[in-house]
């Protein structure tokens, strides 16, 4: 069976739209990946310019959820704008590290959660937000994996 030129544009104008939405959570899967390794290895690089790329730094915050000396559980948190400058002090680390992306979810174009196994010690729940078209982290939520 032929196709008409006729019936191909039409189909070409039904999966257009498709294609491009496919195209353009491809690309913010790959951008929020980024993200997500420049704070993994701007930490252990000790890199503000990563970890700066990563985080919008002015705003966002990082939450621990920690166990306290009593048994119980204790919350902290932390401003990642003093948090960026601190992890940026002193010398590389040399151990190897190895960071896991285990699941992603995309909102809207404009939100995303990741959760992050980082180097086997920590989970990381991370919220990212598109602000002028750039995956930024803007919480951090971690918890110990020994606990």
């Amino acid at each position: 069976m032929l196709m008409t030129l006729a019936t191909a544009a039409c189909w070409v104008s039904l999966l257009a739209p498709a294609l491009a939405e496919e195209r353009t959570m491809e690309a913010d899967r790959q951008a929020i990946e980024a993200a997500v390794m420049d704070y993994f290895e701007g930490q252990g690089e000790r890199s503000a310019e990563r970890l700066n790329r990563a985080f919008h730094a002015e705003t966002a915050q990082m939450v621990g959820v920690l166990s306290a000396e009593d048994g119980g559980t204790e919350i902290r948190s932390w401003a990642m704008r003093e948090t960026i400058p601190r992890w940026s002090e002193g010398e590389p680390s040399t151990a190897e590290r190895k960071g896991e992306i285990l699941s992603m979810n995309i909102a809207d174009g404009r939100l995303a959660t990741v959760m992050f196994d980082s180097d086997g010690r920590f989970f990381d729940a991370l919220t990212l937000a598109k602000i002028d078209g750039e995956w930024k982290i803007v919480q951090k939520v971690f918890i110990r994996q020994d606990q």
